[in-house]
């Protein structure tokens, strides 16, 4: 089958892990070519965004981009339209749900954060915890003292992965690949109709969830490994490699 649409993670797929700029000229050149698609040029179906990026950021992209399909955020939880400018929590996450997430936020920053000044809280998720830190090898001791607020909460069932730079705290059950197949279904899109482009094991429900997967050299051993393509080439120029790939052309 064709493909009918792309999905990609951002942080280091489309952008760098690292807090740093983009390339100017590898950027510049994928603007161009995901306006063309979605203008309906250029060979390529069109791409939107799947990434664990709280919505705000993931609008600015849509904007640039010309994206005007909808954009999975929050790591799954959360669908954002920029042509209607609505989001909306997928089905599976309830209020009583986000009000316990809400105190095992304020239980982390009383408790743990002062224990490790390092940690920095990406700010502006609704559904999702992010804790960022240059230094992960403190994941592992954060990871248990998270566990053990999340045990003082009933009824509260949480996931938690560390991508490169970061710590997820996610929701039981709320996926990338969840939302995926959320979004494939409303737009009446099979599973091998959609492409996805991810880099770490918070990524691999993408791979799980489209007919062709695809990563940057950056990528993980284990995601490289399952991928239908690995490109020789890191974060966006490994992506734009990438939507060279003849599997993904129309025609």
């Amino acid at each position: 089958m064709p493909i009918k649409i792309i999905l990609s993670d951002i942080d280091g797929c489309i952008s760098p892990e690292e807090s740093m700029s983009w390339d100017e000229a590898l950027f510049g050149r994928f603007v161009r070519v995901c306006r063309a698609a979605a203008a309906g040029e250029g060979g390529l179906p069109p791409l939107t965004l799947c990434t664990g990026r709280p919505q705000p950021y993931v609008e600015v992209l849509l904007k640039i981009l010309d994206i005007r399909l909808p954009a999975i955020c929050e790591g799954g939880a959360v669908l954002y339209s920029l042509r209607d400018n609505r989001s909306l929590f997928v089905p599976s996450i309830q209020p009583d749900q986000i009000r316990k997430l809400q105190a095992l936020r304020a239980a982390i920053q009383d408790e743990v954060f002062p224990a490790y000044p390092e940690l920095v809280y990406q700010f502006g998720k609704e559904s999702q915890m992010s804790l960022f830190c240059e230094n992960p090898d403190i994941f592992p001791d954060v990871t248990r003292r998270v566990q053990a607020l999340v045990a003082a909460i009933p009824g509260l069932n949480v996931h938690i992965s560390p991508s490169r730079y970061y710590l997820n705290i996610d929701l039981v059950g709320v996926t990338k690949g969840a939302a995926i197949k959320l979004l494939l279904d409303g737009l009446g899109i099979a599973r091998d109709e959609a492409a996805g482009i991810g880099d770490t094991m918070g990524d691999w429900s993408i791979r799980e969830a489209v007919g062709f997967f695809a990563c940057p050299a950056n990528a993980v051993p284990q995601l490289r490994e399952a991928a239908d393509y690995v490109s020789p080439h890191n974060d966006l120029a490994g992506v734009l490699d990438i939507l060279e790939r003849p599997e993904l052309r129309k025609g």
